[in-house]
C-alpha cells in the first residue's frame, strides 16, 4: 500500500505520468486543476477534488481498484478534503496564505479545521498534504497565529497519528535533513513543509518512506513528493 502527497504546482494533467512512476495507491495532490474540467484521468480508479479556483485546488486520486466511498469538504478551508475509501480514510491538506486575516494564515488553517471538525479524524485516518509550514516558524514575530505546527502535531498525536517522515528518519521537527519544498525552485533554499501523519499501528508495522530528489522533480514543481509505503 503506497500513499503519496505531492504539490504539483498546477497542471497536474501534464505531470501525472511522473507521479505514476511511483505507483501510488492513493495520492493527495495540492495545486491541481479540477479533473472534471480538463485532463485524461483514465490511469486512476477514482478521484475527488475541491477548491475555489478550477485551476488550483486539491485532489485525492486512487488507483488499483480503490474507490472513493464518501467525501467531506471542510467549510472553514477551501483546500481541505476528507475522503473515505475501502482501504483508509484520508484528510488531504493544503494550507494557503490569508492576507485579510493573518492569524489564520497557513498552518493556522490546519489547526482550526482540526479543532472545528474532530469527527473527521480518528486513529485510522491519514492526514497528508502541503502544510506550508515548518516548526522553525512557529514563533514568528510577524503576527500571531491561531495555532501553529506544534499545536497541530500535538492534536494529531492525541488521535494516535504521527509524522511518518520523522518516525522513520529519526529527525526532530525543525531539524529535517531532507526538504520537500525549494523556494523559487532554488536548491539552496530548501524547506520541509509537507507531511503525512499516519496511525500508530501502521507505524508499528514495516514502513518505508521516500522523499523525492531535487533534480528529479524541480522541472515539474517547487515541491518534491513524500511517499509512504505500508
Amino acid at each position: 500500500m503506497k500513499l503519496v502527497t505531492w504539490n504539483c504546482n498546477q497542471a497536474f494533467r501534464k505531470k501525472q505520468h511522473q507521479l505514476l512512476k511511483l505507483e501510488p495507491d492513493i495520492a493527495a495532490v495540492p495545486e491541481c486543476e479540477n479533473p472534471a474540467e480538463k485532463g485524461d484521468w483514465s490511469e486512476f480508479t477514482d478521484w475527488w477534488w475541491t477548491g475555489d479556483n478550477p485551476n488550483k485546488g486539491i485532489g485525492v486520486f486512487t488507483r488499483n481498484g480503490i474507490e472513493v466511498t464518501n467525501t467531506t469538504e471542510i467549510v472553514e478551508a477551501d483546500h481541505f478534503l476528507h475522503v473515505e475509501t475501502g482501504i483508509m480514510d484520508v484528510l488531504a491538506v493544503w494550507t494557503v496564505n490569508n492576507k485579510e486575516h493573518p492569524r489564520q494564515r497557513y498552518i493556522s488553517q490546519a489547526y482550526t479545521a482540526l479543532e472545528n471538525n474532530p469527527e473527521l479524524v480518528n486513529e485510522n485516518t491519514v492526514v497528508a498534504g502541503d502544510f506550508n509550514w515548518n516548526v522553525m516558524w512557529d514563533e514568528s514575530p510577524n503576527s500571531p497565529l491561531c495555532g501553529n505546527l506544534g499545536d497541530v502535531q500535538r492534536k494529531l498525536n492525541q488521535y494516535g497519528l504521527y509524522s511518518a517522515y520523522h518516525a522513520v528518519s529519526g529527525n526532530e521537527f525543525g531539524e529535517e535533513t531532507e526538504a520537500t519544498f525549494y523556494m523559487h525552485k532554488k536548491e539552496e533554499r530548501p524547506y520541509h513543509i509537507d507531511y503525512a501523519f499516519v496511525p500508530r499501528e501502521l507505524m508499528d508495522s514495516d514502513v518505508d518512506l521516500m522523499v523525492g530528489e531535487y533534480h528529479n522533480w524541480i522541472e515539474a514543481s517547487d515541491h518534491v513528493p513524500l511517499l509512504v509505503t505500508f
